[in-house]
Parts: C-alpha cells; sequence; structure tokens
C-alpha cells in the first residue's frame, strides 16, 4: 500500500502494521524512529505534527526503510547510527550492532576504576569501537588501545572515536599479532566482547543477525569459547602483575569462564548478571608468574 497522500500519523500507524505484520517483535518503536528518519523529525515533533501530510520524498523514503526492515535488515543499519551509553555511533554491514547488554561490562569496568588503579586498557575486536569509546568519555584512562582484524570496522571505529572526542589508537590485528611489544606486560586491564556464539547455533539465530552482522564476530568456535581461550592465555604476557581481564559472556558460559580464568592463574574472579538475571561479564585478576619470567 502506498503512503502517498498520507498524513505522518496515517504513515507511522501503517508504518506499525506492516512491520508488526512481518514479525518484527519492536515493531511500534522500529517504525517510528524509521519514520523519524524518513521526515527529518524527533519523537516529540512527529506526534505534535501528525496531522501534516506526509511529504512526496518522505513517503518514498519511508516506504523503502519499511520494506529494508521487512526483509530482515537491521533497523540499526537502515538508520546509520545508534546509541551505546548514551553516545552515538556510526554503524552499517561489516560492524557488530552495539546493544544494551553490553554497557554492563563497560559500567563493571568503569566501577572497578574506581577502587583499582585502571590507567591503561586494550580493547580486543573493538567492532564499531562502542567499548574504547565508552571507557574514554565516561572513565580516566591515560591510554585506550583498540585492535580489530577487521579493516572496515576499525574504520567505523576510528569515525566514533573522533565524533566522540575519545582519544584511541587503532590497530588492524588478530588478537594480539599487531599490538606494539612497548605494550607487553604494561596493561593493567584488557577487554573483549569477543564472538561467543556456537557455530552450530548461528544457523538459529534472527535472520537480523546472521543474515547481516558480521559472521566473524559472531562465530565462537564449536562450544564458543575458541576466543576466550585465547585471550585468557595469551593476555597473561600484556597485563602488568595484578592486572585486569574483562569479558562480556554468553548467557551460559559464567562457570566455563570462572574455571577457565582459574586454570590460567587468574584470582578475585567474578560473573556479574544482566538485567535479566542471565550470566553477561565475567572478570578476573591475574597474579601468576609470568610468561618466560
Amino acid at each position: 500500500m502506498s503512503l502517498r497522500n498520507k498524513t505522518i500519523a496515517e504513515a507511522l500507524r501503517e508504518g506499525k502494521q506492516r512491520l508488526r505484520s512481518a514479525g518484527k517483535d519492536a515493531y511500534a518503536v522500529e517504525a517510528e524512529l524509521l519514520l523519524e528518519k524518513a521526515v527529518g523529525l524527533n519523537r516529540t515533533a512527529l506526534f505534535l505534527r501528525g496531522e501534516e501530510p506526509l511529504s512526496a520524498e518522505a513517503a518514498m523514503q519511508y516506504e523503502g526503510f519499511l520494506a529494508e526492515r521487512e526483509s530482515g535488515r537491521p533497523t540499526q543499519y537502515i538508520l546509520g547510527t545508534w546509541e551505546f551509553m548514551g553516545l552515538p555511533f556510526s554503524v552499517g554491514e561489516g560492524v557488530l550492532i552495539p546493544r544494551g547488554d553490553t554497557e554492563i561490562l563497560v559500567e563493571t569496568i568503569l566501577e572497578k576504576q574506581q577502587t583499582e588503579p585502571l590507567r591503561t586498557i586494550l580493547d580486543i575486536g573493538t567492532g564499531s569501537g562502542c567499548i574504547p569509546v565508552s571507557l574514554s568519555h565516561y572513565g580516566k584512562f591515560e591510554y585506550v588501545l583498540a585492535v580489530d582484524i577487521s579493516r572496515k570496522a576499525l574504520g567505523y571505529a576510528t569515525k566514533n572515536a573522533a565524533a566522540n572526542h575519545a582519544e584511541i589508537s587503532f590497530y588492524e590485528s588478530d588478537l594480539f599479532q599487531n599490538v606494539p611489544a612497548q605494550w607487553r606486560g604494561q596493561l593493567d586491564a584488557i577487554v573483549s566482547n569477543p564472538p561467543y556464539i556456537p557455530k552450530e547455533d548461528i544457523a538459529g539465530l534472527m535472520t537480523e543477525v546472521k543474515d547481516f552482522e558480521p559472521i566473524n564476530a559472531l562465530d565462537g568456535g564449536a562450544d564458543g569459547l575458541d576466543f576466550y581461550r585465547a585471550i585468557v592465555a595469551e593476555g597473561r604476557a600484556w597485563l602488568k602483575e595484578g592486572g585486569w581481564l574483562f569479558f562480556e559472556i554468553g548467557y551460559d558460559q559464567g562457570e566455563a569462564l570462572r574455571t577457565l580464568l582459574a586454570d590460567f592463574g587468574y584470582t578475585e574472579i567474578g560473573i556479574r548478571q544482566d538485567l535479566a538475571g542471565l550470566d553477561r561479564v565475567a572478570f578476573g585478576r591475574y597474579t601468576g608468574k609470568k610468561e618466560g619470567a
């Protein structure tokens, strides 16, 4: 059905119905966000001017947005930006969409910084840069480093750091491979939201995720723990004595991470839950003997 000659309010109702029929759980919010972008109005103006006619240009654009969403393309990619920790982040194909659950990871680090001298931190698999940008913005870090194996993701991360006035050193790197050697044994903390979906579970993910978001940001190997094992093991050589390791984890991975961290000499291990009471963050302090020492 064409949206031409509709009022803004009528177009919104039509958009909600279309996305609801397409099986989108958050159809009302998404229809509203897409219409805001199409007409260039914020939420308040959208409702105050609901009886005004929708321009032909806005109608065409909104129809296009709805068609993209019906096909499964994530709303965040259609909008081109998404909010994380109250900050705006550019997103698009090739970069993982920042999610609210990851804010718990950032909050955990900021809370730990209140009692621990965390001044240097490395983010592994930075994606959009939402973690290091937020830490730089809200924390008290002297040096923030971030790596990703994807050049495309680093493009978004660099853009987001500049937009949010965050000073971050980015490196194209497979885990620690291209981190400057000067940082070995010098980091107060390492953080990562690594790929943690078991390979066989990826096919069962929502279309928005499995068909649009980068697979290398999702696939955590047979049991979802491949990247945790690598970072936990190799991270010991990069942390200062007593340095901290922080992870976002899957809802059922808490005990596995607790065991993994303990096996590699980490202590003061903690598992933090999200608002739904599911495991979401794992952390520990490395106090074991340095490799090669």
